[in-house]
């Protein structure tokens, strides 16, 4: 007896990718989301002409060794060697996002970032799925969580999802281009296979240049009240 899965995994190809780069840099300001996403754009104008392509806030361990991440604000984030960038683009300009930033110093709000040579790092079907800032435009009182869910159970019903586990982390604000912005973290867990490509690919909300809705991999409820995730680096 031969009997494949009634969701046929070979079916779920992912229309985007993350490609994940190494680089070499000192420190970024916690709140550089915005400064990063205009560097990169510069270099790269189509992350920014495409809906569902975005920049990763670069991210290091909410502690380590006693120090704790810093708040919102001019604080500093000290990187490591193994820290990695990552943008999130359409599969079929993957090789050309590689070629274009493999080797460009970019000035985030004047610190250097060096980018080095990336790699393609495939989306693949997640049970859960965590985003550390989202946001719908559309919806200008974030901190009416209930409108925020049914913004998200709105989003997943579009792509014929209809999630049964939302939780909503605390509230976060990031500079951008247009003013400040309040986010909240978000995770979606239980989702079966192809929404969970689907969510993937589409991502939540608006913001996606700056990081805002791209979904990750989650393991850990109990990260989301701390609005931190695994390490993906």
């Amino acid at each position: 007896m031969w009997q494949e899965p009634s969701d046929n995994q070979q079916a779920l190809t992912a229309k985007m990718t993350d490609v994940v780069f190494r680089i070499d840099c000192r420190q970024l300001r916690v709140d550089h989301a915005a400064a990063l996403a205009n560097a990169v754009c510069e270099i790269a104008p189509q992350i920014k002409d495409s809906i569902c392509s975005g920049i990763h806030p670069i991210h290091v361990a909410g502690s380590q060794n006693g120090w704790e991440r810093p708040e919102d604000g001019a604080e500093f984030l000290l990187l490591s060697r193994r820290t990695r960038f990552r943008v999130r683009t359409e599969s079929a300009g993957a090789e050309q996002l590689m070629a274009e930033l493999n080797g460009v110093t970019l000035s985030v709000d004047g610190l250097p970032l060096q980018i080095n040579a990336g790699q393609v790092r495939p989306l693949t079907p997640q049970h859960t799925l965590f985003s550390r800032y989202a946001y719908f435009e559309a919806e200008n009182d974030i901190e009416d969580e209930s409108a925020f869910v049914q913004q998200i159970v709105d989003h997943c019903r579009s792509i014929e999802f209809s999630p049964t586990k939302i939780l909503c982390g605390r509230m976060h604000s990031i500079n951008t281009n247009e003013g400040v912005r309040k986010t909240r973290s978000v995770m979606l867990a239980d989702v079966p296979p192809r929404a969970s490509i689907n969510l993937q690919d589409s991502g939540l909300g608006d913001g996606r240049t700056m990081g805002c809705g791209l979904l990750i991999p989650h393991k850990d409820t109990g990260a989301v009240h701390d609005n931190t995730a695994p390490d993906m680096n």
